[in-house]
């Protein structure tokens, strides 16, 4: 019987979906804007679809940052930042957000906050990397709850 490796337990509440959908679609003829645009599109079918979530506002822009994805997760206020790779990149789309990035969200999530009504019992900061190879198609993670410090 083989253990599973510490590692292997941490990461195990990620949720992950297979590559596909695209695979015949040529990723690499999209401009960055075409393929920011599918991915935020992919990130948020996987968020109703697969996860549950109700999308309450999209590309969410206060001053020079912008949320990608506000949804409701039951009673829980949702700020997702979507993340979109080629496979073979060196670093994956979780690892991509610099501190500033991280800055920006979090004044970004601190304004919305403060210019909606009402206010959300709790709120969390999520990621969807989603990985893209041009023979394969696509393969989304999601990271829950991710520090912005």
């Amino acid at each position: 019987m083989a253990q599973i490796g510490w590692i292997d337990k941490v990461f195990s509440f990620f949720k992950k979906s297979p590559m596909g959908a695209y695979r015949n679609e040529c990723w690499d003829s999209l401009s960055p804007s075409e393929k920011g645009a599918k991915g935020e599109k992919l990130a948020l079918n996987y968020c109703k679809k697969e996860l549950g979530f109700r999308l309450i506002t999209k590309n969410w822009r206060h001053r020079r940052g912008e949320i990608d994805l506000i949804c409701l997760d039951k009673d829980c206020l949702v700020f997702i930042e979507v993340r979109l790779r080629k496979a073979t990149s060196l670093v994956s789309g979780v690892h991509s957000i610099s501190r500033s990035k991280k800055s920006l969200l979090r004044r970004s999530a601190l304004a919305y906050l403060n210019r909606i009504q009402k206010h959300p019992k709790t709120y969390r900061f999520d990621i969807i990397s989603i990985a893209y190879e041009q023979s394969k198609g696509y393969e989304i993670s999601h990271y829950r709850n991710v520090a912005l410090f």
